[in-house]
């Protein structure tokens, strides 16, 4: 199976990945914990439960932020 690239930004930087990518599959590869972030795709939030549904495509734009919990 032939892979293409594609590139997306994080967080206002740039990424190059294959495609097809799951937003699930590239939180794990960056060692993002999926329960502990809040994830913005192309400027609306994304419920955790469609990580795993979801696939990037070429430009989209991601900005992830980490829930730090405090006491």
């Amino acid at each position: 199976m032939i892979h293409n690239n594609i590139n997306i930004q994080i967080n206002g930087e740039p990424f190059n990945c294959p495609e097809p990518i799951s937003l699930q599959f590239l939180l794990n590869y960056l060692d993002f914990n999926s329960e502990r972030v809040a994830v913005e795709l192309n400027n609306a939030l994304l419920p955790e439960t469609l990580f795993k549904s979801t696939y990037l495509s070429d430009q989209d734009k991601l900005e992830i932020i980490t829930i730090v919990g405090g006491g």
